[in-house]
């Protein structure tokens, strides 16, 4: 009989969720209503578990049918975002919804995952030809343009590493890829000089030199490095960290929620989660790489796309090592639409593992 379910990614995924509502715990100690945000967290992750099961039990092949009506959806969604949004540190991007505070872009990310399989799937080509790569190109970038009007610029660039991942596994030739190599270069000179903002380029310089600014645009990276530092090796023990509970790290529950973690549970604690991290990612690889058909196959790809990449940018900002972007950590920070998309996009992964040996 042959094995439908990979336990392995299931209690890797289990246990940083675990871990992540742990430090939540702690991290909102001193926040305003930290009591709230907890149970509210509990409600998300049981959230999540659900429809990751919905995920899980519906055929991926049948769902990638449905893409063009979901795809249209989210683009109204992000529109609407646009319109009538709430504008939280400076970008548009939460829709209030009264009872749950929505935020589209979450969401999108499952949907440019299943639009990329959706054009994969309609492809009968063997090897990726430019008519399929600018469609992936045009849909994902319509969704990222929308995103970047809010403006989101850490959000879109996910996508932006989820398309060029996807690209090159799929076969795009390497003149192709050096092409937007150069535009992308090329195209963040002309960021830097006629899109970001202030804040956003003090951002990029802190990460040169967090002391230019230690009151201001270099404060955050600052605590957050004295946090990560003072753990040492075993940590300071449960809820017993200095800088969160002194109200010296910002964002504790959110952006840093991993500088929480690493001075609670030092070294060890670190070594302990990146591992997680990185046998999740190593599964769905592998998932990836059994898959049934090409479109389970890129949306494994995609999916490990964006986990390793939204982990590498959270964890690299709270050492200072990348500049503040608001990119969540999966499974940790606090979040309703970021934690029930990270599991229905593990329940996916599922699915795809489960029907590796199915032709019907």
């Amino acid at each position: 009989m042959k094995k439908e379910i990979d336990w392995f990614l299931i209690i890797e995924v289990l246990l940083l969720a675990f871990l992540g509502y742990l430090t939540l715990n702690s991290a909102v100690l001193t926040v305003k209503g930290g009591e709230v945000i907890v149970k509210k967290q509990f409600i998300f992750l049981s959230l999540g578990f659900f429809i990751a099961l919905f995920f899980y039990l519906t055929d991926y092949r049948k769902l990638l049918d449905f893409v063009p009506f979901i795809y249209s959806a989210t683009l109204i969604l992000l529109v609407i975002t646009l319109l009538i949004g709430k504008v939280v540190h400076g970008s548009k991007s939460w829709i209030n919804l009264g009872f749950f505070m929505l935020q589209p872009s979450e969401p999108a990310k499952l949907v440019a995952v299943l639009t990329v399989g959706y054009l994969v799937k309609i492809d009968k080509s063997v090897y990726l030809n430019l008519k399929t790569g600018f469609k992936i190109v045009f849909f994902i970038g319509l969704i990222c343009l929308l995103i970047l009007m809010q403006p989101d610029f850490g959000t879109a660039s996910i996508y932006i590493v989820m398309v060029a991942v996807v690209l090159f596994v799929l076969g795009l030739d390497r003149k192709i890829i050096v092409f937007l190599i150069i535009l992308a270069m090329l195209g963040g000179v002309f960021a830097w000089k006629y899109v970001f903002k202030p804040y956003q380029r003090n951002r990029i310089l802190t990460v040169i030199n967090p002391e230019r600014d230690p009151l201001g645009s270099g404060y955050q990276v600052i605590q957050s490095k004295i946090a990560v530092g003072s753990g040492r090796i075993f940590g300071k023990g449960y809820k017993k960290g200095t800088q969160s509970k002194l109200r010296y790290l910002p964002e504790p529950h959110t952006d840093f929620i991993f500088a929480v973690f690493s001075e609670e549970f030092g070294f060890m604690g670190v070594a302990t989660v990146l591992t997680l991290y990185m046998l999740m990612l190593l599964r769905i690889i592998n998932i990836a790489r059994v898959a049934l058909d090409k479109e389970g196959m890129i949306m494994a790809v995609g999916i490990a796309a964006i986990f390793f990449y939204q982990g590498v940018v959270s964890m690299g900002m709270v050492v200072g090592l990348i500049p503040t972007t608001g990119i969540p950590l999966p499974f940790f920070s606090y979040g309703g639409s970021g934690t029930i998309t990270y599991f229905s996009m593990i329940g996916l992964v599922l699915n795809i593992y489960r029907k590796r040996f199915s032709m019907i």
